[in-house]
């Protein structure tokens, strides 16, 4: 009986020692989670954020105090636990931990049933863990009704504004597949965590670029404290990561350049030079092909940077051949600078009187090669022979500001709309044969 005493005094001893050498105090509001209990106490709670812990971790121990705060803040509303990894291995190794502290949200999915989970990479402040797990909870219960939760930056930070109001599309879990993946279109796309300072430092030259490579290259931006699943598919170990999608939209290149925004523009142009064919020579037919290829249109469009018009000689001057030289160089020039916001059209001299009264062309003769700055209604007119070495060279002349753009002359004219070019040689008129003796048996 006396031994049992002691057995008991010692055990009661012990049990108070564990207590008091606890991490988290078994009264307190975290849940002590173990190999045995994880699982019940997630499909209880239903979401439960955890922290995997090593009681000797000194970053554990600094965030000890805020992961109290926490709990007890969202008590009754988010469960929070902690798993002592360094004595639950198994646990360790189920999820993967590869440091501590590790701080995962565990939810059951309502599809399976399984539990799964989310990685935290936000700030470690009691205001930052409570918000990121509210805004985990609100957006798993508006899609059990079916919704999207409409605000919640998933990490207690700013990231719902960090790119609001700008031309960079905001990328979420909801729709990286079909904005990105399943497109054609070429994207850039920034993975950031919003209270890294790199990514801070960033945000104005990736804003600048998204609006000068509107049309191009669309940039986009993943928050990846909220949307961990899309950063973790492309192994991004960092913030910011920056990916260049293309055309095989499942290996995306990295971005390794410099975090200016001219050589972020420089790098997306390339890209786009590569993967997009050059704008097709076209004729100017009507005032919707000028409006359209030229001005922008009526769909809101910025105006193209330089619109070259070619005014060709007659077709009974060059037949179908010459005429389909003077285009060919057009298309040649084209394709030189596919990656700038140029068009191309051409037009019979003579023609089109009035637009070429505002440029000052026709009285040297054709052909005449005309660059026209829709933006500032300026014009230059190309003085070299109508060869590609020379209008290569006279539009980087321009592009160094060398050839002096002279103002339009009058009101743009309203292009007179003609019937297309139909590719052959012109026909040329043949007067009706008359007899002579017609009229020398005319009587005088």
């Amino acid at each position: 009986m006396e031994n049992f005493k002691i057995l008991a005094v010692v055990g009661l001893f012990a049990l108070l020692v564990a207590h008091v050498n606890a991490f988290y105090s078994p009264n307190g509001p975290v849940v002590e989670l173990t190999t045995s209990n994880l699982k019940s106490k997630v499909k209880s709670a239903g979401i439960l954020l955890t922290e995997f812990y090593a009681p000797w971790c000194g970053h554990c121990k600094s965030l000890q105090p805020a992961w109290e705060q926490t709990a007890k803040a969202l008590k009754g509303i988010v469960a929070v636990g902690a798993v002592d990894a360094d004595t639950h291995k198994e646990l360790a190794g189920e999820y993967r931990i590869q440091g501590f502290p590790t701080i995962k949200l565990l939810y059951v999915d309502d599809a399976t049933g399984s539990i799964k989970s989310v990685d935290y990479n936000g700030g470690r402040t009691a205001k930052e863990l409570v918000t990121f797990a509210l805004d985990k909870a609100k957006s798993l219960a508006l899609k059990r009704l079916g919704e999207k939760a409409s605000s919640g930056s998933g990490s207690g930070s700013e990231s719902d504004g960090f790119y609001g109001g700008t031309d960079v599309v905001t990328l979420t879990a909801d729709n990286f597949r079909s904005q990105v993946l399943k497109s054609s279109d070429l994207w850039l796309v920034e993975m950031y965590a919003p209270w890294c300072g790199h990514c801070k430092a960033l945000k104005p030259a990736w804003i600048a670029a998204a609006s000068e490579l509107a049309g191009k290259v669309k940039i986009g931006a993943v928050d990846c404290t909220a949307h961990q699943a899309v950063c973790s598919e492309f192994g991004v170990q960092g913030y910011p990561t920056i990916k260049f999608f293309g055309a095989d939209k499942r290996s995306p290149e990295e971005y390794q350049g410099g975090r200016d925004s001219g050589s972020i523009v420089s790098f997306a142009l390339s890209k786009y030079a590569e993967q997009v064919p050059p704008p097709e020579p076209l004729e100017l037919t009507s005032q919707d092909v000028f409006e359209s290829e030229c001005l922008g249109g009526s769909s809101g469009a910025k105006p193209k940077r330089l619109c070259l018009v070619a005014f060709l000689p007659d077709l009974l001057d060059t037949k179908a051949a010459g005429r389909n030289r003077y285009i060919n160089i057009l298309r040649k020039t084209a394709e030189a600078y596919k990656d700038k916001p140029y068009s191309y059209l051409w037009i019979q001299g003579g023609l089109q009187d009035d637009l070429e009264s505002n440029f000052g062309v026709g009285g040297f003769g054709y052909p005449a090669l005309v660059a026209f700055n829709p933006a500032d209604k300026k014009y230059t007119i190309c003085k070299s022979a109508f060869e590609l070495s020379h209008v290569k060279d006279w539009i980087e002349s321009m592009r160094m500001g060398g050839t002096g753009a002279l103002p339009l002359q009058g009101s743009l004219a309203t292009v007179k709309t003609i019937v297309p070019w139909d590719g052959q040689d012109a026909k040329e008129e043949v007067a009706d044969e008359f007899d002579l003796s017609d009229i020398l048996n005319e009587e005088l």
